[in-house]
């Protein structure tokens, strides 16, 4: 990329990554909470409030772990342009009639050796050749969830540290979910994150309010060979206007092992952000599941990809 491309770029980390001194209030938060949380979720175009029994519950709403049989982990990794990248791991356990998760997310904006930001401006400066500065964010959420009969409970807290170049900032918040899950054929789930926004009153971070209403519904048993779920998910989001994501997911899954395909649509696309469309897939191995998804980003042009995996025992 030429050195126009790489001052957009960070100007772009800039509006999601700079410390909350530069924030105004409305704004869209650390990038690390804007990202999906899982790649499936990726996939279905964040959609993720009503996705049940993947560990990466953990992120968009703590009552999708209800129906997980003993144990789900989970994985992703996403490359961003230049050396940019995010990875995730979350953990979810089954208790009786509690159910436990853990998420950690990281993403690192890289370092740039030509064009830098300038946190204290909020504009962009040149350095010499090889000076670099880096900005990075890692979000870690602790999830407890009990159920009773179809419905589920649960409540995440969160905490969110952001560094760019020697500013640093540390926030916590939490989310409250709650899920109808029928069996495997059908779920609704709401949620609402960030609650009260940032606790800490030290701390200028912007942790924005989201509500997020969805449905999941499976037109098939998911435990037969043919696979077709389709999900529905309204998001309200603080200074950033409403979004409405509908997803699509389907395949072949025969004596444990198939393959999936999923695409989605979002609506309240953002003025260089990414496409409204994406797409992904997934490759099933008994319990093990491999994924993908796939975004077009306008910014820079490209696409963004993410690769990831699941294991359910």
């Amino acid at each position: 990329m030429g050195r126009g491309a790489r001052v957009l770029w960070w100007m772009a980390v800039l509006m999601s990554a700079r410390t909350a001194s530069a924030q105004a209030p409305g704004a869209g938060g650390p990038a690390v909470l804007e990202s999906p949380g899982s790649v499936r979720a990726a996939g279905l175009g964040g959609a993720g409030v009503a996705l049940m029994g993947d560990a990466g519950s953990v992120f968009s709403n703590p009552a999708g772990l209800a129906i997980i049989p003993h144990i789900s982990l989970e994985a992703g990794y996403y490359g961003a342009p230049f050396d940019a990248y995010q990875v995730t791991g979350a953990l979810g356990v089954r208790l009786g009639q509690f159910d436990v998760g853990f998420g950690l997310k990281h993403y690192d904006f890289g370092s740039e050796a030509e064009v830098v930001p300038d946190p204290a401006t909020g504009g962009v400066t040149g350095m010499p050749t090889g000076a670099t500065i880096g900005a990075r964010e890692l979000l870690a959420t602790g999830s407890l969830l009990y159920r009773f009969g179809m419905l589920a409970v649960g409540g995440t807290v969160k905490v969110v540290d952001q560094h760019v170049a020697d500013l640093s900032d540390r926030g916590v918040s939490g989310d409250f979910g709650v899920a109808i899950a029928i069996f495997d054929i059908a779920a609704l789930g709401f949620a609402v994150q960030n609650v009260g926004g940032d606790w800490r009153s030290a701390s200028a971070l912007v942790l924005p309010h989201r509500s997020r209403l969805g449905f999941t519904m499976n037109y098939v048993d998911p435990q037969e060979t043919y696979r077709l779920l389709s999900t529905i998910e309204m998001q309200w989001r603080e200074g950033r206007g409403n979004r409405l994501v509908l997803g699509i997911e389907g395949g072949i899954v025969a004596a444990g092992v198939g393959v999936l395909v999923r695409g989605a649509y979002a609506s309240g696309r953002e003025e260089a952000a990414p496409s409204a469309f994406t797409a992904g897939g997934s490759l099933t191995l008994g319990g093990l599941t491999l994924d993908y998804a796939y975004q077009p980003v306008d910014l820079l042009g490209g696409g963004s990809q993410r690769v990831g995996v699941r294991l359910v025992l």
